[in-house]
């Protein structure tokens, strides 16, 4: 273990990078997210130390990480009770580090970022600034931090949006959508999120034999539900099919949602995911401890197509953690083969109860559904599904 800074100046960049990880664990309870980030009905953007600019050499600055890891500004989590914060974490830019020669010591060695935050050479997000000239339009500079996480997402929310838009007109023109929008776009937004090889090597990294049961927890508090791939709600393929649900719902009420399965999946033991988000806006209750007005949560039913609940929220209470906010985003994965037949379903139950109080108007809720296999496997998920989904009858008067 690095001790002193003659160990972290002679250590190999990955030595370095465990020693910076396990330091802002260790220190994790001074580096809290600060209000408004603990919002209830907000998603909370992280920020991953990444970016697509060139690497340039800053004097003595180095880049601590040699993965694209959280960065060292995203602060902590959990949420207001104990809820998934943050929602998840977004590419940033990253920000190189030197270091802190008024608070270094021999045995303890201190970092701090490579003044200015907004420099004219990267690495660091671009982003457009005033021009040298009155007038001029090709002034840039190059910036990192939690905003630049912020605004990326913001502009992913932009075109999420402008694809709702076309599929409420196309499929839905007849209904009033737009209490629906707010929490569809959730669901779009944090639908695509996963650890990817991250949270595994942040895992190996902390794990201990006093933690390993509940490794998955401290790493949910650093990165949410993951990075979000916005374009796998916007876009189906062939082998994967994404639906979008939505509703109102008040105390002691439920929606069943059914996917048709695929036939041609039946009996074949492929690995197969089921991606499931749900996301509302709840009122509050500011004069109580609960706050929440209205909880909702999803249970998967029906055919157990992939049984292997994904433990990449917190562990072996993770089935608890991520009913604690108004985002629930879960994935279940499988590989055996499981009999069924034509018209056969899983059905998605969307639950509501009152929480802190009673509630006095329906809540409006969006629901993300993918499911999908390999992409080199010959299953047209996607035909198969969209052929069997049929909009419900109109009652009889």
């Amino acid at each position: 273990m690095i001790g002193s800074r003659t160990e972290f100046k002679v250590a190999d960049p990955m030595e370095q990078e465990a020693a910076v990880v396990k330091s802002l664990f260790a220190n994790a309870r001074n580096r809290k997210l600060l209000s408004p980030a603990e919002s209830i009905n907000g998603l909370t953007v992280g920020t991953v130390q990444d970016d697509s600019a060139p690497f340039v050499e800053v004097r003595n600055g180095f880049n601590p990480f040699q993965q694209h890891l959280p960065s060292l500004v995203s602060a902590f989590g959990s949420g207001y009770r104990r809820s998934i914060k943050p929602d998840c974490v977004f590419p940033g830019g990253r920000m190189l580090y030197q270091e802190d020669l008024g608070s270094s010591r021999q045995d303890n060695y201190v970092i701090a970022p490579v003044p200015p935050s907004i420099r004219s050479i990267p690495p660091g997000n671009q982003t457009a600034i005033p021009g040298k000239q009155p007038g001029s339009l090709d002034g840039v500079a190059y910036s990192s931090g939690t905003s630049n996480a912020a605004a990326s997402i913001s502009r992913a929310a932009g075109i999420c949006y402008d694809t709702l838009q076309r599929i409420f007109t196309e499929q839905a023109a007849d209904i009033d959508t737009c209490v629906f929008d707010a929490p569809l776009l959730k669901a779009m937004l944090v639908h695509g999120c996963a650890w990817g090889d991250v949270g595994p090597k942040i895992a190996d990294l902390l794990r201990t034999e006093e933690n390993k049961r509940q490794i998955s927890g401290p790493v949910s508090r650093w990165m949410g539900y993951g990075v979000p791939q916005v374009d796998r709600v916007l876009d189906c393929t062939a082998q994967r099919a994404t639906l979008l649900g939505f509703g109102q719902l008040s105390d002691d009420e439920a929606h069943v949602f059914r996917l048709p399965l695929p036939p041609s999946l039946g009996a074949r033991p492929e690995w197969r995911r089921l991606t499931v988000t749900l996301a509302w806006l709840s009122p509050i209750s500011p004069g109580t401890q609960k706050y929440r007005t209205a909880s909702l949560w999803f249970e998967v039913k029906g055919i157990s197509l992939a049984k292997d609940r994904q433990e990449s929220c917190s562990g072996t209470g993770g089935w608890q953690t991520v009913k604690r906010g108004t985002v629930q985003h879960e994935v279940f994965e499988g590989h055996k083969a499981e009999p069924f037949t034509d018209g056969d379903v899983i059905e998605i139950k969307v639950n509501c109860r009152e929480d802190a109080e009673k509630i006095k108007k329906p809540v409006a809720y969006g629901l993300a559904v993918s499911l999908e296999v390999a992409e080199d496997v010959d299953i047209a998920v996607y035909d198969e599904i969209r052929m069997r989904i049929v909009a419900p009858a109109p009652a009889a008067p």
